[in-house]
């Protein structure tokens, strides 16, 4: 199915950017508040209703408000906060969703035992499953960030609502566009990308972070959260839909470590990260009498960022097991990127792979494509933006896979004050 191209709503967005006010502060001890709109029209053929592709229009508004009190003692106590609305592809809001139909009633299918009946499992580095109800959803709000922190010669302590170590410590691979992208994307116009390497099951769920200073170009941190609960714009760690079990997280672990050095004489900068998580699965579904079918969650990521001469360049990986307590079940995805900037112009490519054995789903997604920074509040970028994806369905009693593939042209507009 084709779908429209909606340059409407681009200059529409076009209005907007001009008529944002400048609200940036930058003075300690004054609020500052930033606006960042993003809409994205598209052009993408989709083979199956199992895996459709965004219709009409996505768009992604950010308003974020920071503060920062310096003391006489020398410490920082900052303030930050952070709301998203959002409309992404509808089958994969948060990019959670179901892909596949495999309903958990048939053995053949993944599924878990719990309270009134079998459910399809949901991953909980991903969100997504290969049954239960479809989603359809519309625009929604979150909260990104709600935090504050002290900041002092032994480093940064934050406490609310807010990503972990292992999300702000992290290496990853350039992005040729503001919200849309081939791996852990803000918004997805193919609806069929399972590539997330984000080492994040929390999302902006209340927790507790440490980060020390930097020291010899490296920096270490720790976060801990309750309870994974809360919903951002990119990820659902508490999605439930009809028919989905989900393993239910809490007393979430992250550790990360960074390095981050600019070589000048080589003109040459290097970030390298390693991360980890664990958790603690809360769901009493079991895949079979004694058998609990959630269990301990355990990550690890990695990730190494390259700059030289206009050149970014840059990959990530996360290995997870799902949680699943049987073993089997593991998620890997392999993020990598590479861009040019040339004054004004920003050009590259980009691309993912990943499997998750819980649900039977692999595939891959890449996108090519330029953006041009049209004026210090307005940037235009034009890509085209690929997703395959085999995917679990009951053809027969053994079950069996399709293979879906959507592929178009994408054009985003971003404007911020």
């Amino acid at each position: 199915m084709r779908r429209s191209l909606t340059l409407a709503v681009l200059g529409a967005g076009t209005v907007v950017g001009a008529a944002l006010p400048a609200l940036a502060q930058t003075a300690d001890g004054e609020w500052r508040a930033d606006i960042e709109i993003t809409v994205a029209g598209s052009a993408v053929d989709d083979e199956t209703p199992l895996a459709p592709a965004a219709d009409n229009a996505m768009a992604s508004a950010l308003l974020s408000v920071t503060r920062s009190d310096t003391f006489e003692n020398g410490l920082t106590l900052g303030w930050r906060g952070a709301v998203r609305y959002e409309r992404d592809a509808p089958s994969r809001p948060a990019f959670t969703g179901v892909l596949g139909a495999c309903p958990a009633t048939n053995a053949a299918c993944p599924r878990v035992l719990g309270v009134g009946g079998f459910f399809s499992p949901v991953s909980p580095a991903t969100g997504l499953s290969v049954g239960g109800g479809v989603v359809d959803e519309g625009p929604f709000g979150a909260v990104e960030t709600a935090a504050v922190s002290l900041e002092g010669p032994w480093g940064e302590g934050v406490l609310g609502l807010d990503s972990g170590a292992a999300a702000r410590l992290d290496a990853r691979a350039p992005a040729v566009l503001r919200r849309v992208s081939a791996f852990s994307p803000g918004l997805d116009p193919t609806g069929l990308g399972v590539t997330r390497a984000r080492n994040d099951v929390t999302g902006s769920s209340l927790k507790a972070t440490e980060r020390s200073p930097r020291w010899l170009d490296s920096r270490v941190g720790a976060s801990y959260t309750p309870e994974a609960n809360e919903r951002t714009g990119d990820f659902d760690p508490d999605v439930d839909g009809g028919g989905q079990g989900k393993a239910g997280l809490e007393n979430v672990w992250e550790g990360a470590a960074s390095f981050a050095r600019q070589f000048a004489e080589q003109d040459l900068r290097v970030r390298a990260a390693l991360t980890y998580t664990s958790a603690e699965a809360t769901s009493e579904a079991i895949v079979m009498p004694g058998i609990r079918a959630f269990g301990e969650y355990e990550a690890w990521g990695a990730g190494l960022e390259l700059e030289h001469a206009g050149w970014t360049g840059g990959i990530r990986w996360l290995s997870s097991n799902n949680a699943w307590e049987s073993g089997g079940g593991d998620y890997e995805a392999w993020e990598a990127g590479l861009v040019h900037q040339s004054g004004e112009w920003r050009v590259g490519i980009e691309g993912g792979w990943a499997e998750d054995r819980l649900s039977g789903i692999e595939g891959a997604s890449w996108l090519v494509g330029a953006s041009r920074k049209i004026t210090d509040n307005l940037e235009l970028g034009v890509a085209w933006s690929a997703a395959d994806a085999d995917l679990p369905v009951l053809m027969s009693p053994s079950g069996s896979h399709i293979n879906a593939s959507n592929d178009g042209l994408v054009v985003e507009l971003s404007v911020r004050n």
